[in-house]
């Protein structure tokens, strides 16, 4: 989605108001799926389904709850750690939502009109992309209900899909760039196998680790505990609080306006997509960055 029809003499809340008024329409336009009603929201409610957010999906929280971005955060969101497709060691850090979902209510999302774009998403991009049947076979989806069947998709609904699936990576892209000085950061977690032993231990999961390969065998929970703990206050994770609590005032808004607004920027951060990523290990009580290739066949230090 290109950042030219961002208006440059938007004020960030003119441009926040119209860009949460076009996500709002794309979601529901050409749509024919609705929830089952006897749907249990395992999706809302599973702690091992997690929903990376942006600072967009945040923002536009903190103002549908009528609080700050400083304190929405707090309450309702962390840093958190995404599996990477091709390398089970490799975790990408970025915003998440915090499990089970605190916007659910009665069976009901009180957040709907500006729920995040990965909800949005499914299972609809799960169809577009060819993945709904691998997917709905998986023992983590087994009790969603609009997985049991096949699902159709239009062409115009297919094309809006695709369209929200890029606003998406857009928002993740800006927001990984605003909190980090970069496209996207990962964690290469290969080298933690005993530190993870330590922690499965105290919360009882030692037994899942007692051979600890594959690497996918080990609980994410595990891993996301010893980054909280260990990581979390190390650069450039360390001032992410401090950067969202700026988008409480017109100059952080801006800044991030600005940042959606350059195209430069993002034909530049789309060219690293995967190719030169920076991932950081943790050796020796210290967070060491280098830039690494995550592309099938060509993973590789530079």
């Amino acid at each position: 989605m290109s950042g030219s029809s961002l208006a440059v003499a938007d004020t960030p809340d003119q441009w926040l108001a119209g860009y949460f008024h076009t996500r709002a329409h794309l979601a529901s336009r050409e749509s024919d799926f609705h929830c089952n009603p006897a749907c249990t929201r395992p999706g809302c409610r599973n702690i091992s389904i997690l929903v990376p957010v942006s600072l967009v999906d945040l923002l536009g929280v903190a103002r549908h709850c009528q609080k700050s971005v400083a304190a929405t955060y707090q309450r309702y969101y962390a840093l958190g750690l995404f599996p990477h497709e091709q390398n089970d060691w490799i975790r990408k850090v970025a915003l998440r939502l915090n499990k089970p979902c605190p916007f659910l209510e009665q069976d009901l999302c009180r957040i709907y009109p500006v729920r995040p774009l990965a909800c949005v998403l499914f299972p609809e991009d799960l169809v577009r992309t060819g993945r709904f049947e691998i997917e709905a076979g998986k023992e983590l989806f087994k009790e969603f209900l609009c997985l049991r069947s096949p699902m159709l998709l239009s062409p115009q609904r297919a094309e809006i899909v695709w369209r929200i699936k890029e606003m998406w990576e857009r928002e993740m892209l800006i927001s990984s760039y605003y909190l980090f000085n970069h496209g996207r950061c990962h964690l290469d977690v290969s080298n933690l196998t005993q530190e993870f032993l330590q922690v499965a231990a105290t919360l009882g999961e030692a037994g899942a680790l007692e051979n600890p390969a594959p690497p996918n065998a080990i609980p994410n929970q595990v891993v996301e505990l010893f980054f909280q703990k260990r990581l979390a206050g190390c650069q450039p994770f360390a001032g992410v609080g401090e950067k969202i609590a700026l988008l409480d005032n017109r100059e952080g808004q801006g800044q991030l306006l600005q940042l959606f607004q350059d195209d430069g920027l993002m034909q530049k951060l789309w060219r690293k997509w995967d190719d030169r990523d920076l991932v950081f290990r943790f050796a020796k009580g210290k967070l060491k960055s280098t830039r690494r290739s995550l592309l099938p066949h060509e993973y590789r230090f530079y």
